[in-house]
C-alpha cells in the first residue's frame, strides 16, 4: 500500500479517546492488552465512562497492570475474567465481579478464535513508512485478538519499542487510533532473599552448558538468572523476558548458539521489566516476540534439545503434585504457561521440568511442602526436579515413597518430623 493510501486510513481513523471508548456498550466483552502493554490511556478512560455502563466483561492476563476496574467503584460495572491473576484483583474476587479463567497461555489464541470479543483494547507504535505498527513489548495473543475482535481500539505511544519478530500491524487492522504518549508499564526487578539466591544456586546445577532455557518471573526466577554467570551458551525460548536476561547477554552467556529453532535469538512473548529492558529490545534484531501458540507450543518447543523449564510455585504435596495458581479462597496467579513449558520441556531430548520454591510461607510458620494439596496446577507425572533451599529432590522414576522421602529431604527441618509422621500414618492400614 502506497503512503499516502495508509496515510488517508490512519488519520481518517484518529480519534479522541472518549469518542474510542463510547463504542464500548452495556454487556460487551472487551479484551485488554496483557501484561504491561496494557493501554492505560484506554484504560482510564473506560473507568472514567464506568457509570453508563453495565455487565461489561472485561477479559486479562494482569500482571504488571494497576487493575483500575477492580476498584470497588467499578464493581457494579465490569465483571472481570482473568488469565492469570494478581492480588489487586482480591476485593473483586471476593465480591464476586472477577472470575478465573484456567486456559494455558498457549491455547489464549485458539480460546479467542471460538469466543467473540466486541472491543479489542491495544496498545502500538505510531506506523512507520510502510505504514505498520509495532506491538512493541507484548505480542502474546494481540495478533490474533486483532484479527477476530469486532471492533479494535489502539492507543497509539511513541514510547514503545520497536522490536522483531511477530510484531507488526498494518493500519487498516485498526479501527480508532487514539494518540496517547506516556511511560509504559513495568515490573521493576525485586531484591531476591539470601533463601532464594540459595535456590538459584541449586536451580543453576541442574542446567548444563548450552542448554536453552525458559524462566518464569518473580525472584527465584532473578535468583536462577543470577546463578548462570559460569554458563557457556546458554539459549532462551520464554514466555517473558527479564532485566537480568539482558545482562546474560552481554556477558556472552546467553548466545543461543545451539538452538535448533530461532537459532542465535533470544525468543520471547512479552518483555516484563523496566525501561532499561524496553531500550534494550529497541530495534535488537536478537531479541524477537511472537505469539503464544508459537512460544508455549509444547510441539515446537520439543525441537530444542537440552530445554529446561523453570516455574515457581505457591506449594507441593510430598508426591510431587503442584499448586501454583490458588491460596484459601481466590486465585493469586494462573496456569499461566507453567504446563506449556512442562510438557515441551519433557518431549525435549535431554529436557527437564524444574519447579523452585522457598520451603515455608507466612515468615517460616508454615511448610509449602504439604501432604495433601486442595489445588493442583501440574501433575506429579510431569515433574523432574523440585528445588528449595535445601536442597535438589528428583523425583522422575521415583516410587511415591521415594518421592516422599526426597522432598522431606527438602522442606524445612522445622516441618520434616511432622510430614514424616503424617506421610507414616497416611500408609497405615486401617481395619
Amino acid at each position: 500500500m502506497k503512503t499516502k493510501e495508509w496515510d488517508a486510513i490512519y488519520n481518517a481513523r484518529l480519534t479522541s479517546v472518549e469518542q474510542a471508548i463510547n463504542r464500548i456498550q452495556s454487556g460487551q466483552k472487551v479484551f485488554l492488552a496483557p501484561f504491561c502493554n496494557e493501554p492505560q490511556t484506554l484504560v482510564e478512560e473506560l473507568v472514567q465512562q464506568k457509570n453508563r455502563l453495565q455487565d461489561v466483561f472485561l477479559y486479562n492476563l494482569v500482571i504488571g497492570s494497576p487493575c483500575l476496574y477492580a476498584d470497588p467503584d467499578c464493581h457494579s460495572h465490569f465483571k472481570i475474567r482473568t488469565f492469570l491473576s494478581s492480588s489487586l484483583l482480591k476485593s473483586a474476587f471476593l465480591n464476586q465481579v472477577c472470575d478465573y479463567v484456567p486456559v494455558n497461555l498457549s491455547e489464549i489464541p485458539h480460546w479467542i478464535h471460538q469466543e467473540n470479543i466486541d472491543i479489542a483494547l491495544v496498545q502500538v507504535s505510531p506506523p512507520n513508512d510502510e505504514g505498520y505498527c509495532n506491538l512493541g513489548i507484548s505480542v502474546d495473543a494481540v495478533q490474533t485478538l486483532i484479527k477476530q475482535a469486532t471492533v479494535v481500539i489502539a492507543q497509539v505511544n511513541n514510547q514503545l519499542p520497536l522490536t522483531y519478530g511477530d510484531t507488526l500491524v498494518h493500519v487498516s487492522e485498526i479501527d480508532h487510533f487514539v494518540v496517547s504518549n506516556r511511560p509504559l508499564l513495568s515490573v521493576p526487578d525485586g531484591k531476591p532473599s539470601d533463601e532464594e539466591l540459595t535456590i538459584g544456586k541449586y536451580v543453576a546445577e541442574l542446567i548444563p552448558d548450552y542448554a536453552t532455557i525458559q524462566v518464569g518471573l518473580g525472584k527465584i526466577a532473578k535468583s536462577v538468572l543470577l546463578s548462570l554467570t559460569s554458563k557457556k551458551g546458554l539459549g532462551v525460548h520464554s514466555g517473558s523476558i527479564t532485566d537480568p536476561v539482558t545482562e546474560l547477554i552481554d556477558l556472552g552467556v546467553i548466545t543461543n548458539e545451539r538452538k535448533e529453532i530461532n537459532p542465535y535469538k533470544t525468543v520471547c512473548a512479552t518483555l516484563t521489566g523496566t525501561e532499561t529492558l524496553y531500550k534494550y529490545a529497541h530495534q535488537n534484531p536478537n531479541i524477537q516476540l511472537f505469539p503464544t501458540d508459537y512460544t508455549h507450543n509444547a510441539a515446537i518447543i520439543s525441537k530444542i534439545s537440552n530445554f529446561h523449564s523453570i516455574n515457581s510455585a505457591l506449594e507441593v504435596d510430598i508426591f510431587g503434585q503442584i499448586n501454583a495458581e490458588q491460596v484459601s479462597s481466590y486465585p493469586v496467579a494462573g496456569v499461566g504457561g507453567q504446563m506449556d513449558f512442562i510438557h515441551g520441556a519433557r518431549l525435549s531430548q535431554g529436557g527437564k521440568a524444574i519447579i523452585a520454591l522457598p520451603s515455608t510461607a507466612k515468615r517460616g510458620t508454615e511448610s509449602r511442602i504439604k501432604i495433601k494439596l486442595p489445588y493442583v496446577t501440574s501433575i506429579k507425572s510431569e515433574i523432574d526436579y523440585v528445588v528449595t533451599e535445601y536442597g535438589i529432590a528428583k523425583l522422575f522414576g521415583k516410587s511415591l515413597t521415594e518421592r516422599a522421602q526426597a522432598l522431606i529431604h527438602i522442606a524445612h527441618p522445622d516441618f520434616r518430623k511432622a510430614l514424616s509422621y503424617e506421610f507414616e500414618q497416611s500408609l497405615s492400614v486401617k481395619a
